[in-house]
């Protein structure tokens, strides 16, 4: 006669069964003397970190993008890429030609200030401090929106 275990030896017996695996894969994975070295409580958290380390090395993780993405696609992209450069430096080179105009309509105007001031040189200087200080005040502020 065959007598049926009860359920809670079938769960214990199946419970033993899984840590004999667990244990067999334990062992061909880290070392007895490495094992043996590790604290009881923090085995458990060693193997399954290498567990999963290993599951993770197995598995292929790739971007579904990326399967379809063939050298045509990659030419465009440098190419798009060097378009853009060039609208870059296209932008900067405006920027500088832009600044330089500044520069110079600066120029002329106390140049402008200086001719027709030369006689009130009081007001003279009193302007042209208002002036280096406006400057002043727009490099730095120019200085510190840069920083942030």
């Amino acid at each position: 006669m065959t007598e049926k275990l009860p359920e809670s030896n079938k769960s214990d017996s199946s419970k033993d069964s899984e840590d004999q695996k667990r244990d067999s894969i334990t062992q061909d994975i880290i070392p007895e003397e490495i094992l043996e070295a590790i604290p009881e409580e923090e085995r458990g958290k060693v193997v399954s970190i290498i567990r999963q380390s290993m599951f993770s090395a197995v598995m292929k993780r790739s971007n579904p993008i990326a399967d379809k993405i063939t050298g045509d696609h990659i030419t465009k992209i440098i190419d798009n890429s060097n378009e853009q450069d060039k609208r870059d430096r296209e932008d900067k080179k405006g920027q500088r030609n832009y600044n330089l105009l500044l520069i110079i309509i600066g120029l002329v105007f106390v140049g402008f200030l200086v001719v027709f001031l030369q006689k009130d040189q009081e007001l003279l200087i009193k302007i042209i401090i208002a002036i280096i200080s406006f400057v002043g005040g727009f490099g730095l502020g120019k200085s510190t929106s840069k920083k942030k």
